[in-house]
């Protein structure tokens, strides 16, 4: 099974500048306008760096002095935001690795487990399962919040609501949900490809899985493609996501 890529939600952030841009009626607010962007291209790029290792936590100043009253206010809600996902991506991929979630289709671990009657994969397919649920549900109830949260910030009223507007925008179009997406398409296909070899006799030849019959074969093959063909996917949308990030700074 292919690796679980690490991914942030700080192409949301990137939005919300440009929003800002209607309210140009004072050079000082301009100035914090602009501030107010490059602290938060700054600070994602901290926040995206340091996310990358999901052993560690993730210690970023969420306070500039660059930026002043609502400004301030609104980087701080954005970064905690961006932090607080993070935090809860980095988690859930400590989580599957810790069922060896990495090792599903190792040959030699299904060979050992098929003379257990795959009682391990079982396991490690239910609980992935849970850990998914778990992890949806947390992600749904934080955006939730969030966007609580960002009706209620001690911040002029024009600003509250686009920055509500665009929470709620964002959430349903960053590559976060995208990736996430695709990881749950990928456990299908994982559920499928133990489901042909259960079902089916084969034998472990080396590195390859050797079926006694062709149609479970082509089966499998299908199947392999295709999470290959996922991981592809996250792998560009991950790429994506960090090119759209530095071609900022």
């Amino acid at each position: 099974m292919p690796r679980i890529l690490i991914m942030l939600t700080a192409a949301t952030v990137l939005i919300f500048g440009g929003m800002f841009y209607q309210y140009r009626a004072q050079q000082k607010e301009l100035g914090q306008l602009h501030s107010y962007q490059t602290v938060l291209l700054e600070k994602t790029e901290e926040i995206f760096h340091q996310a990358k290792d999901p052993e560690k936590p993730i210690q970023v100043d969420l306070n500039d002095p660059r930026l002043q009253e609502d400004y301030q206010v609104m980087a701080k809600f954005v970064l905690t935001q961006m932090l607080q996902s993070a935090e809860a991506r980095n988690s859930y991929i400590r989580e599957l690795k810790a069922l060896d979630w990495d090792h599903f289709l190792d040959i030699d671990r299904l060979s050992a487990d098929k003379k257990q009657g795959y009682q391990a994969t079982e396991d490690m397919l239910k609980n992935v399962h849970a850990a998914v649920d778990r992890y949806a549900q947390k992600t749904q109830q934080f955006e939730q919040n969030g966007l609580a949260q960002a009706k209620n910030l001690p911040i002029k009223s024009k600003y509250r609501h686009q920055l509500a507007q665009s929470l709620r925008d964002s959430q349903r179009s960053d590559d976060a949900h995208a990736l996430f997406e695709l990881e749950k398409q990928s456990l299908a296909k994982a559920d499928a490809i133990f489901s042909v070899l259960k079902n089916n006799k084969w034998e472990k030849r080396g590195k390859t899985f050797m079926f006694y019959d062709d149609a479970p074969l082509a089966q499998f093959n299908a199947l392999y493609k295709e999470i290959l063909a996922l991981n592809q996917q996250m792998k560009q949308v991950s790429a994506q996501n960090r090119e759209e990030i530095t071609g900022k700074l």
